[in-house]
């Protein structure tokens, strides 16, 4: 049986919250559009949410120099699903732009 080598896990990791990433860009906008939102409303919320990932990504990247990388990812992880089961609760536009 071939041994699977910890950088396979990681790419894998990082493949899966990219394509997370992905499905949240896509599906957010549809669902925030069907809560009543405006579309610029949907817009500034989309975009804050990307940047939000964004500057999560960079800030585990300058981070994971000095620190232990697994865990950086698992708390990077916990915070997307946080915000993602935030999202899904609130309805008010300015604590989704907190929560974005």
């Amino acid at each position: 049986m071939q041994r699977i080598h910890p950088p396979t896990y990681l790419f894998a990791a990082r493949a899966l919250r990219d394509f997370g990433d992905g499905f949240v860009a896509i599906l957010l906008p549809v669902y925030l559009l069907a809560l009543g939102f405006s579309p610029l409303q949907v817009g500034v919320l989309a975009t804050a949410s990307l940047l939000g990932s964004a500057l999560l990504t960079i800030a585990v990247g300058i981070l994971g120099v000095r620190h232990d990388l697994r865990r950086l990812l698992l708390a990077a992880a916990c915070l997307m699903v946080a915000t993602g089961a935030a999202m899904s609760v609130v309805t008010d536009y300015a604590l989704l732009l907190v929560v974005a």
